[in-house]
């Protein structure tokens, strides 16, 4: 497979994985960044790597820039000095100087000459190109300071939505004894699913809500496939429980029993509590895409204190914030 063909489409969910030997470290995948020294993502210090792409649309998502596959131009106005020369390299004349839309998306081809030509930083390219055996040389820098529970985050966007991508990764840190977490929506093909766990350690699985309907609406999927998942990945591997809590969408009482219900149910016992925010703010905007948030409201304090007591009511350990 070349680089090219898995950076510019949507990878469609479909069939099982199985990287040979020889092609597990040649194995090309498109990422946003990997996150160093992490200590929310899974127990002790974590080098977490966010893949791009995603089959979800939650109107609420905090990381608009992990949702496409492909690469894209991220423009920060607050940085740019008026340099000017990014109109003239721009090849698509999709840059002005003049107005509030300084970048015309329709004609922008993502080319990011304008990127390496601003000698200001207003322009960046979000996501890049890359291998199984290029990230493991950044993971391999952080051993030292793994410790005993440390190790690799796979997260996104969708880790599964790079379902070769992810499985070679994790088969590599399994193979040099390094600690494996998958953060996941669980919105992908069983077969993907059974194949990965035998590389995961621990999933952190969002659970966003338990109606059919509801969960469409917000995401632009049902929750079958999801709930499936659910099932196989605590019947194979250790599996803790993320509630992003949404005003007005999943923080009903009768959403969070039934939530618990199905936790329990799973032989699951911790739940962790991620209230909903804003810090996606600035990357809508650097995006050139308007920002869902106005159309949320806020969680307050008792609103949180009341999911804890929900879920600790059925048993269940539950922690606001991801404290691990």
């Amino acid at each position: 497979m070349q680089q090219k063909s898995i950076a510019d489409r949507e990878i469609s969910l479909s069939g099982g994985v199985n990287p040979s030997e020889e092609s597990l470290m040649d194995q090309p995948g498109v990422i946003t960044e990997i996150k160093k020294f992490a200590t929310h993502d899974g127990p002790g210090i974590r080098s977490t790597v966010f893949l791009k792409g995603c089959p979800l649309r939650c109107a609420w998502c905090a990381n608009p820039e992990t949702q496409m596959l492909y690469l894209q131009l991220y423009y920060i106005a607050k940085r740019c000095k008026q340099y000017g020369e990014c109109v003239n390299i721009c090849p698509e004349r999709a840059i002005s100087t003049y107005g509030e839309h300084r970048i015309d998306r329709s004609k922008c081809k993502c080319c990011m000459k304008c990127v390496q030509e601003c000698p200001h930083g207003a322009f960046r390219q979000v996501g890049m190109r890359t291998t199984v055996a290029d990230v493991m040389k950044e993971i391999e820098k952080d051993l030292p300071f793994y410790g005993k529970d440390g190790g690799i985050t796979l997260s996104g966007g969708e880790p599964l939505f790079q379902p070769e991508f992810a499985v070679s990764l994790l088969k590599s840190c399994r193979e040099r004894k390094i600690s494996t977490v998958l953060d996941t929506c669980g919105f992908a093909p069983s077969d993907v699913v059974e194949e990965i766990m035998a590389y995961t350690d621990l999933v952190l699985l969002d659970i966003k809500h338990m109606d059919t309907v509801q969960h469409k609406q917000a995401t632009g999927v049902d929750n079958h496939l999801i709930l499936r998942n659910a099932e196989i990945m605590a019947r194979m591997s250790r599996v803790r429980i993320s509630l992003p809590l949404i005003p007005g969408f999943n923080d009903s009482e009768f959403n969070l029993s039934e939530t618990a219900r199905f936790v329990i149910c799973m032989g699951i016992d911790h739940v962790d509590i991620n209230p909903f925010h804003v810090l996606g703010t600035d990357k809508y905007i650097c995006l050139g895409l308007e920002s869902p948030y106005k159309h949320i409201g806020s969680i307050e304090k008792h609103d949180l204190s009341r999911a804890k007591e929900t879920f600790e009511k059925f048993g269940l350990k539950a922690t606001v914030g991801r404290m691990m």
